[in-house]
């Protein structure tokens, strides 16, 4: 049924995955001479810090990868809502929802963020700040684990209670 906690819990993963796209994952500050300059990683494209002596870019806002693992998450945790039905079925897509977000914490963590402050190293002294888009992909695998633990438990019971019948 819709109404079961795995589905509360699959809704605030959903929650998470928007507020991805609304907070920055990091903000990045390159100290150059006296200047600061500041730019922040984020989902969606917004506007580019410029460095003050040559007026270019900074860096880029948006991580494509990143960007589109969020929305193919957040459509397949809607999906999994809805496929109370067949709870064998909810249990295995929420297993690969759950893979899918470690590869996404992995790239974030591994390759996104790392490479964007490589970027900036040239320019001096730079100094990341993880913001909250960083911590909510680590949220929702827990809220992802929860779910599929309380799906599992429910299939247990219907078997058992088809034993007793």
């Amino acid at each position: 049924m819709i109404q079961r906690i795995q589905s509360f819990l699959l809704v605030l993963a959903l929650v998470g995955f928007i507020l991805l796209f609304l907070f920055p994952t990091a903000t990045f500050e390159a100290k150059m001479n006296t200047n600061v300059t500041s730019s922040s990683l984020t989902l969606l494209p917004g506007e580019n810090s410029l460095n003050p002596e040559t007026g270019e870019a900074f860096m880029a806002q948006n991580s494509v990868i990143l960007m589109i693992m969020a929305i193919v998450l957040g459509i397949g945790t809607l999906v999994g809502i809805f496929l109370y039905k067949n709870r064998v079925r909810q249990m295995r897509f929420v297993s690969m929802l759950g893979l899918i977000n470690l590869v996404y914490i992995g790239i974030m963590f591994l390759s996104i963020i790392p490479d964007a402050a490589e970027k900036l190293a040239n320019m001096g002294e730079v100094e990341t700040t993880y913001s909250v888009g960083t911590f909510v992909p680590i949220i929702t695998i827990v809220l992802i684990v929860l779910s599929q633990r309380a799906i599992r438990s429910d299939e247990m019971k219907v078997r058992a209670a088809d034993r007793i019948r």
